[in-house]
Parts: structure tokens; sequence; C-alpha cells
């Protein structure tokens, strides 16, 4: 993932926009959530189906969601374990979204 300052100085840039940008930036917001949600189920390893089936995106606020999964085990699939090879599917979903997440942000903030 890209240096967190890049998304600082887009959150600054937003908050001089206005209320239209807000608006503009939920948007682009939950499409990312929905896109890192879809990334992730495509790439989560798949035994039972609980895991990817568990994955989904919440609203936390104008501008926050959280996606992943509630499924107990999914951070040890993701990262591995002393007994098992992590098998990640939320960082590369997560990688996958962001370069067309910060084109969509620097427009609107632009």
């Amino acid at each position: 993932m890209s240096d967190f300052s890049q998304i600082r100085e887009l959150a600054v840039d937003l908050g001089k926009a206005g209320a239209a940008a807000t608006v503009a930036a939920s948007k682009v917001v939950r499409k990312a959530g929905a896109e890192v949600e879809r990334g992730a189920k495509r790439l989560a390893p798949v035994d039972t189906g609980n895991l990817r089936n568990s994955i989904g995106t919440s609203q936390r606020g104008p501008l926050t969601v959280e996606v992943g999964p509630t499924a107990a085990y999914g951070a040890y699939v993701e990262f591995g374990t002393y007994r098992m090879r992590p098998q990640p599917y939320m960082g590369p979903a997560t990688d996958a979204a962001e370069p067309g997440f910060l084109a969509a942000m620097e427009q609107i903030a632009g």
C-alpha cells in the first residue's frame, strides 16, 4: 500500500473543497470498499466457503468503510501461523483497488 501521507493530503484538500466534494468522496469510498470486497472474495482460499462468504463491507461514516471477514480465522489465513503459510486475500485486494481510489479522490480534491 502506498504512503499514507498521500491520503492525509487528500483529506486536507477535501476539507477545503466543501460539502459537494464530501458527497462525491463518500461515493468513491463506497465504490472502493465494494471493489476490495469483490477482490477479497475472489482471492480468498476456499475450503468450505465460509471465509469467502463472511467477507463484507460496512459503512462506518461518510468517508469510512470497513471491509473484511467475520470468520474468526480470517486473520490467520491472511497472515499465516507457525503451522500454516499465509494466504493473503485482503492485502492484495486492497492494493489492487488503491490506484483507482487515489485517482478518483485526487480528481475530486483537485
